[in-house]
């Protein structure tokens, strides 16, 4: 895609590669989250669908990474791995929709998602309790619309958490079913953006400095996830978000208006 190579090649690739390093911290720190600060904050500069390509490969190298963290994963992922499957299939319709939506709506969808996401305590309000009555059910309805936010904004975290909360999962266990359908979706995204011609070697090469600030970001979160307060990083967070959502909600207005 010429659009994304001149972008990732020109001045932009080293405010994106500061957006990854901060982006990973906020996820090293969290255990997931990645994209949760790193697609809206470069969709402020550009669409939501060079914000999602740009972000693509980071996305999946840092879930990729995540993981793996925690060990005895394979007993963790192994009751919920169908709903990974769901993501996929999600994820496809997801990216099929970015690839023709026009940017003002995409921009209030990943505005909603961050809000929702903000949110949580009032849907954790709602009584839940047929997930846990039906969870097959309930697994293919919430993966499935996890992998479409996935494909379309690159934010699935609110549907998966209601679901794996409503089932009460562990922290540890939901932080690595969790990376593990970013992961899947993630993949399934970069194929089909490739099936679609969206994605060229040049383009893959050049976000290989964006990855390495990812990463550092991830290192430097671990070292202090221990070391600091939860409070203290998740108030911080919280704020960035909040200013994030605003600001995507009024620049989406503004383009609406224009």
């Amino acid at each position: 895609m010429p659009h994304l190579e001149l972008f990732l090649t020109s001045h932009a690739l080293w405010w994106v590669c500061l957006v990854a390093l901060l982006a990973g911290l906020a996820h090293g720190l969290t255990g997931f989250g990645f994209p949760m600060i790193s697609t809206p904050v470069v969709a402020l500069f550009t669409d939501v669908k060079t914000a999602v390509l740009v972000t693509l490969f980071p996305n999946l190298v840092v879930n990729a990474v995540s993981i793996f963290k925690g060990g005895n994963w394979r007993h963790s992922l192994g009751r919920h791995w169908a709903i990974a499957g769901y993501v996929v299939i999600g994820t496809v319709a997801g990216t099929q929709f970015v690839l023709i939506a026009p940017p003002e709506p995409l921009k209030l969808l990943l505005a909603a998602m961050i809000v929702v996401y903000l949110r949580q305590d009032t849907f954790r309000r709602i009584d839940w309790s047929k997930i846990a009555a039906h969870p097959q059910v309930a697994g293919l309805g919430f993966g499935l619309l996890a992998g479409f936010l996935s494909g379309a904004v690159n934010v699935s975290v609110p549907p998966l958490l209601i679901y794996f909360t409503s089932l009460g999962l562990g922290s540890a266990a939901m932080t690595q079913i969790l990376n593990l359908c970013f992961l899947v979706g993630k993949v399934t995204q970069a194929a089909t953006f490739g099936g679609a011609g969206e994605i060229s070697v040049a383009a893959g090469m050049a976000t290989v400095p964006v990855i390495a600030a990812a990463l550092g970001g991830v290192l430097v979160g671990n070292y202090f996830q221990t070391r600091m307060k939860p409070e203290l990083y998740r108030g911080i967070i919280r704020k960035v978000l909040w200013a994030m959502a605003l600001l995507l909600i009024f620049q989406a207005g503004f383009m609406i208006v224009n």
